[in-house]
C-alpha cells in the first residue's frame, strides 16, 4: 500500500475571474476608461499609447512577486517603515525598564500584547488547573495540550494512512460542533542537553564505582548530545462569538466558557490519543504553559529550568516556576528578514504547497537542525470552516471556474492541463462537502531560531533549502517577522490569519 498523497487543497479566497478579486477588476476596468474615451474621441494615436500603460498596471497589481504584487510590496515596506519611525517595531519589557510591578501580568511584545491566561476549574484526581488563554484583541480563547508520539519516521505506509484518516476525523469532530475556528499542530525540536541524564549521573555516580562502567556512562551521556529532542503541541482556538453562546448553557460568564472549553478538551483528546496514535495529550496550567512560552523565546535556558526543578525536589527554596512577567524577552526587534529577541534570532518562512501533493513525513527535513545550535519549528494551522460557509465557498469557485472557462472558449483560448486538473479538484472537494467532510485550508510555517552571533542569513538559507528537500517551496515571510515568529514557535493560538479587532 502506498503513502497517501494530500492534494485536495484549494485557495481560500478565490478570485472572480481567473483569478482576478472584485477591486482587481474594478481597478483595471477603470483603468480602461482613457482608452476608451480617446477612441469615442476619435484620437487612435493616444488609444494605443494608452495599451502600454495598462499593461503596466496589469503587471504592477496582478502578478505576484515574493507572494505579494507590487502594489502590495509597496503597502507593506510603507508600514514597515512608518512603524519602525515610530518605534513600534522595537520592544522593551517592564523587567528591563525597571517599571515592572506585578509577576503574574504578561508582558509580551507585539501580536501577544492583548492576551491573558486565566486558570481553570480544578480537573481530575491531580486537581490540575488547565491555562486558558484568552486574546482580547482578536476575540478568542484557546487552550493548549503538550502531545506525546512516537512520530513516523519508523512508520509503515499503511501506519502513515490510518494516522492520515484520524487527522481527518480530528478536523470533523472539531467541526462538527461548529466552536473550534482553528486547530494548531505545533513540532519544536532542539538539540538534546542530556541535562536529565547529567543530574541522574551526579546523583548516582559513586566514590566506589567501577571506573569502567563510569566511563561508559560519560560516553554515553556525550553520544546523546548528538542527538534532538521534539515537543509537540496541540492549540484549540475558539472565536469570543461562538463560545458566549454555548457559555450560557455552560454556567455563564467566565466559568461557563471555561466549561466549554474543557468539555471540548476532552472531545478532542480522546481523538489524539486514538485514531492519532499519540501515547498521552496533557493539557498545560499556567505555570507550565510559561515555560513553554519562555522556551520558545530562549530555547537554551532548558538546562537551567530543568536543573531548577531537580534542586527543589531537595530544597523548598528553590524557585522552579517563571513568572509570566518574565516569560517574555527583555528586548526585542523586527528586522526585515528576521525578528531578533534576547540573544537569539529567528527566520520564518511559509511554504507553498506542490500542485502534485504533499505526503506525509515531508517535514522530516525541515525539523532536523543543521548545527548543535539551532532550534527548528513547524507549526501547521487548520484554519475550520462552517458548513454553510463551505458550501458558499465551495460555489463561488465553482461559478468563477466556470465563468473563466466560458470566456475562455469564447474567446478561443485554449484550455490547459493546469485548468483540467483545477477543475476535477474543485469536482472531488465538491462532492466530499455533499457528503458531510470538513473544509479546511491548511498551511504551514518553518522557522529556525539561533544565537544572535550566528550568522542569520546562512541558517535562514538552509531552512530554506531543508524546505525544497522536502518538496516543497519556501517563502520568506518579509516585513512580518515578528507575527511569524509567534505564529510559528509559541502554542498561544496566535496565527496569521487572526483579526485584530
Amino acid at each position: 500500500m502506498a503513502a497517501r498523497t494530500f492534494d485536495a487543497f484549494t485557495t481560500p479566497k478565490a478570485g472572480v475571474i481567473w483569478g482576478l478579486t472584485v477591486p482587481q477588476l474594478l481597478f483595471l476596468s477603470v483603468a480602461t476608461f482613457p482608452a476608451w474615451m480617446a477612441i469615442s474621441s476619435q484620437r487612435w494615436l493616444a488609444g494605443i499609447m494608452w495599451v502600454p500603460v495598462w499593461l503596466l498596471l496589469l503587471f504592477l497589481t496582478v502578478v505576484p512577486l515574493g507572494g505579494r504584487s507590487a502594489v502590495g510590496w509597496l503597502a507593506a515596506a510603507a508600514s514597515f517603515a512608518v512603524a519602525g519611525l515610530s518605534g513600534w517595531l522595537a520592544f522593551r519589557s517592564k523587567a528591563a525598564t525597571g517599571t515592572l510591578r506585578d509577576l503574574d501580568e504578561l508582558d509580551m511584545p507585539g501580536a501577544l500584547t492583548g492576551v491573558e491566561v486565566l486558570d481553570g476549574p480544578p480537573i481530575g484526581l491531580e486537581q490540575r488547573r488547565v491555562a486558558v488563554i484568552k486574546h482580547c484583541a482578536a476575540r478568542t480563547w484557546a487552550i493548549t495540550a503538550r502531545i506525546e508520539h512516537d512520530g513516523i519516521a519508523m512508520a509503515t505506509d499503511a501506519l502513515c494512512n490510518r494516522y492520515a484518516d484520524g487527522l481527518t476525523e480530528l478536523l470533523d469532530t472539531a467541526a462538527r460542533g461548529e466552536l473550534i475556528s482553528e486547530i494548531h499542530l505545533m513540532v519544536r525540536t532542539t538539540p538534546d542537553d542530556c541535562t536529565e541524564r547529567e543530574l541522574w549521573l551526579r546523583a548516582n555516580i559513586t566514590a566506589d564505582a567501577p571506573v569502567t562502567s563510569v566511563a561508559t556512562q560519560i560516553e554515553h551521556l556525550r553520544w546523546s548530545q548528538a542527538g534532538v529532542r521534539t515537543e509537540a503541541f496541540i492549540t484549540l482556538v475558539i472565536p469570543e462569538a461562538r463560545l458566549s453562546k454555548e457559555a450560557r448553557h455552560m454556567g455563564g460568564a467566565t466559568d461557563g466558557r471555561m466549561n466549554t472549553l474543557l468539555s471540548l478538551a476532552a472531545e478532542i483528546g480522546a481523538v489524539v490519543t486514538g485514531p492519532i496514535g499519540a501515547r498521552n495529550i496533557e493539557w498545560l496550567t499556567s505555570p507550565e504553559l510559561a515555560q513553554v512560552v519562555r522556551l520558545g523565546f530562549a530555547p537554551g535556558d532548558r538546562a537551567g529550568l530543568v536543573a531548577a526543578e531537580h534542586d527543589a525536589t531537595e530544597d523548598s527554596s528553590v524557585n522552579p516556576g517563571v513568572p509570566w512577567a518574565l516569560a517574555g524577552p527583555s528586548q526585542a526587534y523586527a528586522a526585515v528578514r528576521h525578528y531578533a529577541h534576547d540573544a537569539w534570532a529567528t527566520v520564518t518562512a511559509t511554504v507553498k504547497l506542490p500542485e502534485r501533493g504533499a505526503s506525509m513525513g515531508g517535514w522530516g527535513h525541515v525539523l532536523a537542525p543543521s548545527e548543535a545550535v539551532e532550534r527548528r519549528s513547524v507549526a501547521v494551522v487548520f484554519p475550520i470552516e462552517k458548513q454553510s460557509a463551505a458550501d458558499r465557498k465551495a460555489a463561488q469557485q465553482e461559478f468563477g471556474q466556470s465563468l473563466g472557462q466560458g470566456l475562455k472558449d469564447r474567446l478561443g483560448v485554449r484550455t490547459g492541463a493546469k485548468d483540467h486538473r483545477r477543475q476535477a479538484k474543485l469536482d472531488r472537494v465538491e462532492v466530499q462537502l455533499a457528503m458531510g467532510a470538513t473544509m479546511s485550508h491548511p498551511y504551514a510555517l518553518c522557522s529556525t531560531t539561533i544565537p544572535a552571533t550566528a550568522p542569520v542569513a546562512e541558517f535562514g538559507r538552509r531552512l530554506d533549502a531543508a524546505i525544497r528537500r522536502g518538496g516543497m517551496a519556501p517563502q520568506r515571510l518579509d516585513m512580518s517577522q515578528d507575527l511569524a515568529f509567534v505564529t510559528a514557535t509559541l502554542p498561544l493560538g496566535v496565527s496569521l490569519t487572526t483579526r485584530h479587532q
